[in-house]
């Protein structure tokens, strides 16, 4: 059976064999019980997660010091805090696993070598990072265009499987609204559905 990370890749670009194993046997396993910090804000992001299983939050503290989180990532995603691990600077964020989770970890070093030595894995990340900038422009338009019950659609029809895996206060700041507010988005969409 083809490695989920490989098969990650290849959903994107050609990944030739030889170039997969090599990227791949960068990778290091790592198992987190659910509530470890994968980076805590402060921290420089010196590696990505790509997740075999379970469940990551991506969050950060606004002024009153109030968590807002920005990011989920489930199966077969890569995560890190993309900023503090290109420019070396101090991650913004924080990353928690939801439930225990299974990652392969690789090192900005290791990446960098990869990328410079791997064809495919250069277009890969292009392509990831291309993906990330334009996910975030449309999260940005949808925040700041959308009604909360045209965002919670939305996500809903995008990302259902989140809304079984991700305690409902954590989508509600996502979506930047009170988990109250959820509770009522969601009850009204479901009398709709049933009417």
């Amino acid at each position: 059976m083809l490695h989920p990370l490989i098969a990650t890749v290849r959903g994107f670009t050609s990944f030739p064999d030889a170039e997969a194993e090599y990227f791949l046997s960068l990778f290091t396993e790592k198992k987190y019980k659910r509530g470890t910090l994968l980076l805590e804000e402060g921290q420089v992001a010196n590696e990505v997660f790509f997740i075999l299983n379970g469940a990551i939050r991506q969050y950060f503290l606004n002024e009153e010091g109030q968590e807002r989180t920005c990011n989920f990532a489930l199966e077969h995603a890569f995560l890190t805090d993309l900023e503090s691990f290109s420019r070396k600077s101090r991650s913004a964020s924080s990353i928690v696993a939801l439930e225990s989770t299974t990652c392969l970890v690789i090192t900005c070093k290791d990446l960098v070598t990869a990328l410079h030595h791997s064809p495919a894995v250069s277009e890969f990340f292009r392509i990831i990072v291309e993906n990330v900038a334009a996910e975030n422009i449309r999260r940005t338009k949808s925040l700041l265009s959308l009604s909360p019950e045209k965002q919670f659609s939305e996500l809903l029809h995008e990302k259902p499987l989140l809304f079984q895996r991700i305690p409902q206060r954590y989508i509600a700041q996502y979506l930047g609204i009170a988990p109250e507010s959820l509770s009522r988005i969601r009850k009204r969409m479901m009398t709709l559905q049933k009417s």
